[in-house]
């Protein structure tokens, strides 16, 4: 009787957790960058955009 391979790779948890973590972790410190540069970008268009009126 074969054992079927796939099995014994899907049932390990030490294996799916090895991958989630890091992905989880690099998807949030993506969605912090984002936000970063996206209320930078913000931030410096109001500036320029103040600038404009006041001339």
């Amino acid at each position: 009787m074969m054992a079927d391979p796939i099995t014994g790779v899907v049932a390990r948890p030490d294996l799916w957790a090895n991958f989630i973590w890091p992905a989880y972790g690099l998807t949030l410190a993506g969605l912090i960058g984002l936000l970063i540069w996206a209320f930078w970008s913000m931030h410096s268009a109001e500036k320029k955009a103040e600038e404009a009126r006041r001339k």
